[in-house]
């Protein structure tokens, strides 16, 4: 993959608001970008490239689930080879979030997010 087939044609799917950033999520014809700016310098951030497979995979096997986590989604994947880490799995799911496809549980405030899947 080049940089100009990651920013060729993206499309803004939306946010997601994480404990201490926010996401911008954009669509490409084959995968996502999500990208987040630091707070304290907002001239530089971080972006990481999912595959939609990988998005769409996960919509289709755990649709309705609740009380996922970034952990629990990249062991069930593991043999899937999606996701590379578990911080690729919770880029996952904020854009579920983004689309609307998921929502963050926020009647769990100690450990790790925790997601409900629509």
């Amino acid at each position: 993959m080049n940089a100009q087939d990651v920013v060729a044609n993206l499309e803004y799917v939306g946010e997601a608001q994480g404990p201490r950033q926010t996401y911008s999520i954009f669509r490409g014809r084959e995968h996502y970008l999500v990208v987040s700016f630091k707070k304290d310098d907002p001239q530089a951030g971080n972006f990481t490239i999912l595959p939609a497979e990988a998005v769409e995979y996960v919509q289709h096997k755990f649709g309705g689930v609740k009380g996922m986590t970034a952990k629990r989604l990249y062991e069930e994947t593991q043999r899937t080879k999606h996701f590379r880490d578990r911080l690729a799995a919770l880029n996952g799911l904020y854009v579920l979030v983004a689309m609307g496809q998921a929502s963050v549980d926020h009647r769990f405030r100690a450990g790790g997010l925790v997601f409900n899947l629509a």
